[in-house]
């Protein structure tokens, strides 16, 4: 009975400090969050364009748009969505642009 006690103790532990390894703050944290949820937000509601397959990271202000979108207009209304969130610092558009079987093509 001892084992799944400390094997329940060395998890907690582990978790812990990973989750404490960030050298953000809470509250820096807690913002870069709040960003990536509004961007998110604003692209499910754009019926324009279709960026629900735009992955967005933010770290410090800073928001990285990842995936594939259909062509240049879409590419660039997602930074700009990205851009006029508040709290953005600045946009690192990586998008691709092109259906994925485009991908053979670039060879």
């Amino acid at each position: 009975m001892r084992t799944p006690s400390l094997l329940l103790c060395l998890a907690l532990a582990i978790a812990g400090a990973s989750a404490c390894s960030s050298t953000q703050s809470v509250g820096r944290q807690v913002d870069d969050s709040v960003i990536t949820s509004k961007i998110n937000a604003k692209f499910a509601a754009d019926e324009d364009v279709r960026l629900r397959d735009v992955a967005v990271q933010t770290d410090e202000g800073v928001v990285t748009l990842t995936g594939r979108v259909e062509d240049l207009a879409e590419k660039s209304e997602a930074e700009r969505l990205a851009r006029q969130t508040e709290g953005v610092r600045s946009v690192r558009n990586l998008l691709s642009v092109g259906d994925r079987s485009d991908v053979g093509a670039e060879r």
